[in-house]
């Protein structure tokens, strides 16, 4: 459902606007999760799960209406913290799926999407949408209620208004062909791909069965959790840090390297001590160092970057399209990413 979702987004916002996507996405992720709380059978989960999933493929529009609504100075700082919210969200999943009930932690995660919902009712549109649309006055109500003051908001309504003589009069589907479109559109594929590859959300997603098969004494929910916390904390710091004062290219280096050296040295390990029993291991705690270096160095730039640079590097004819067409590409590479991952596992044995 996600893929399906990721194509219909960029149509969908464009149409009714970016603050409904944002509603949609809330009722539509709480549907899901208020489903799975109240599920009876299993196949009521699968219906669950499936709804959320249309929900992922719609996240793209929080992207875009960031991306809209705040100043170019406040934009790469503000599109970071995207990740830093990821990330706090998935240990939030640990900590509430890790410790309740699955039926419980479901209706927490419900109730959490209900209540963004109610607080997006209160939010103004996007400024640049409503402009697009022809509603000049409601774009600058919108600019006020942003808090932009009376010479930002005429200037950026300026802004707006060479921007919309621009899409009106350059826009042609041939753009697509152009070598300024066509060449980052293959950059930030690849991107994706090797973000992807490198496992930064599978570990994200798995961590607990990743930490179990790694074979260690230590409790997998407890490592988990700090795993969790390390990533929130670098993301708030060192990755922000990364995102708005070192170049894309350098930041993108270091963080590679660093998850490459990781990887490799826990892999060493777990190959030399393949045969020697559980808690029988010298060390145990090398692997799980390694793998906390690993989350870290990824927060640096592999998992923010390919999210942040479609506004950097494409036309602006075609940023929103490509960004969708992103989206469409990353979900489908990691398509084996599920909702609700960290609730507990065997809910019919564990918690009917």
């Amino acid at each position: 459902m996600a893929p399906i979702a990721s194509l219909v987004v960029g149509p969908t916002i464009d149409l009714i606007g970016r603050k409904k996507g944002l509603l949609f996405f809330y009722l539509d992720m709480g549907v899901g999760f208020s489903i799975i709380a109240c599920a009876t059978e299993v196949w009521h989960i699968c219906v669950g799960r499936c709804v959320c999933s249309f929900a992922i493929g719609m996240e793209v529009a929080a992207v875009v209406y960031i991306a809209e609504t705040c100043t170019k100075k406040q934009r790469s700082v503000l599109l970071s913290i995207l990740t830093v919210s990821f990330t706090f969200g998935v240990s939030l999943t640990y900590f509430v799926g890790g410790y309740l009930p699955w039926k419980v932690a479901s209706g927490v995660f419900a109730t959490g999407c209900y209540l963004y919902f109610f607080i997006q009712l209160f939010v103004p549109e996007s400024p640049a949408w409503l402009y697009k649309k022809g509603d000049v006055d409601a774009s600058k109500r919108s600019l006020q209620r942003l808090g932009r003051s009376p010479e930002g908001t005429d200037r950026e309504l300026e802004i707006l208004r060479l921007s919309a003589k621009e899409l009106s009069e350059k826009f042609r589907f041939k753009v697509f062909l152009e070598p300024t479109v066509w060449k980052p559109f293959l950059i930030m594929s690849t991107f994706h791909l090797l973000q992807n590859l490198s496992g930064v959300f599978h570990i994200m997603n798995y961590t607990l069965d990743f930490i179990e098969r790694l074979g260690t004494s230590y409790d997998p929910l407890s490592i988990s959790i700090i795993i969790a916390v390390s990533r929130v904390i670098t993301c708030c710091t060192a990755g922000m840090y990364a995102t708005a004062s070192v170049g894309r290219k350098p930041a993108t280096v270091v963080s590679s390297i660093l998850m490459t050296l990781s990887f490799l040295g826990a892999g060493v390990y777990e190959y030399v001590f393949r045969d020697t029993p559980v808690g029988q291991k010298p060390f145990e705690w090398v692997p799980i160092v390694l793998l906390i270096v690993n989350i870290i160095s990824g927060s640096l730039a592999v998992s923010i970057l390919p999210w942040l640079m479609s506004s950097e590097l494409f036309p602006l004819q075609v940023t929103f399209l490509h960004k969708t067409m992103e989206v469409f590409i990353n979900i489908n590479l990691g398509s084996e990413r599920s909702i609700g991952q960290n609730l507990r596992r065997e809910p019919w044995t564990s918690h009917t």
